[in-house]
């Protein structure tokens, strides 16, 4: 009886490494789990939709992390229209995009750290909820362009003639004055000879404002520039004169410079090469005489591919109208 006693108080006892038990016949090894890390708290708290079926573990952390989280297992069941982030399966990617279009889409990975990782870092570069509108960057009051130059060239004033003033006489004190005629210059030769015909020439920037000058539309994607793999460096600067001139011609328009990556590299670093890239537009277009305040700047990473995911020409920098 004490025999069984010992061998029973023996495997209840949990070690790192237990050794054999040779009076009762029993070899146990207890191995401990390692302790799972501290979850951070978000520094901006945002609405979450999770598709599918989730490990407990990914909505447990998602919430201990401050994030308002629901999970449904279709689009048409969420809870919600507007989430700031849609975590979905592969499989179901392409309606998370069709019901959720203000939201930012997330492809699970299968591996619930990296997740995690990429949804706080795509969230912590969003300065508001996807309910709200967005804030434009350096905004500043509204002021005309810089160098946008005159529509209008100045009419050319004519130039009048100025009086002339007839020269005064001489008097002698010995002899009686005697009257001086004097003539003016006729004014009808004079006013002849000064006003002549002139040809006006507009300067050279309004004639391309004008020749540029049209109507764009909200959502209008004004223009792409494409760049190499891994690189933000502009491949053809001039790609972006383009948009200058439009920009210039229509001084009330301002655009949304949105940064892309393909699916190639982590969520994280694709998300900050985007960023980069939008940003390297955008100044090249402020360095052109086009004012940041008409400018956004959006990077989605490789969350918004527009082409296959082996096409090239989603490593881009798009100008969307607003």
């Amino acid at each position: 009886m004490k025999l069984m006693l010992a061998c029973l108080l023996l495997s209840t006892a949990v070690t790192m490494h237990v050794t054999p038990a040779d009076a009762c016949g029993v070899k146990l090894t207890v191995k401990s789990t390692p302790p799972r890390k501290a979850v951070s708290h978000s520094s901006n708290p945002s609405d979450i939709l999770i598709l599918g079926d989730p490990p407990s573990r990914f909505k447990r952390d998602l919430s201990a992390e401050g994030h308002r989280v629901d999970v449904a297992a279709t689009p048409g069941d969420a809870k919600k229209k507007n989430y700031a982030v849609v975590v979905t399966d592969a499989s179901m990617q392409a309606d998370a995009r069709q019901n959720f279009t203000s939201s930012l889409i997330v492809v699970r990975s299968g591996n619930e750290d990296a997740d995690i990782v990429s949804i706080e870092s795509t969230i912590a570069r969003r300065p508001v909820r996807s309910d709200q509108g967005r804030a434009v960057v350096a905004a500043r009051e509204a002021r005309q362009p810089i160098a946008a130059g005159p529509t209008t060239p100045p009419e050319r004033q004519l130039i009048s003639a100025r009086p002339v003033e007839a020269p005064t006489p001489t008097v002698s004190t010995d002899v009686a004055p005697t009257p001086v005629k004097v003539e003016a210059p006729k004014p009808e030769k004079l006013t002849k000879e000064v006003v002549a015909p002139v040809e006006t020439k507009a300067p050279a920037e309004a004639k391309e404002t004008k020749e540029t000058k049209v109507a764009v539309k909200a959502g209008t994607v004004m223009i792409e520039v494409y760049f190499s793999l891994g690189n933000s460096k502009l491949a053809r600067a001039a790609a972006l004169d383009s948009a200058v001139r439009k920009l210039k011609a229509n001084p009330t328009l301002n655009v949304v410079i949105e940064g892309h990556a393909d699916p190639s590299g982590t969520p994280e670093g694709n998300m900050e090469l985007s960023q980069k890239r939008a940003e390297i537009a955008r100044d090249y277009l402020v360095a052109n005489g086009v004012d940041a305040a008409r400018l956004e700047v959006t990077p989605f990473g490789d969350t918004h591919l527009r082409y296959g995911r082996t096409d090239d020409r989603n490593r881009r920098v798009a100008i969307v109208a607003k």
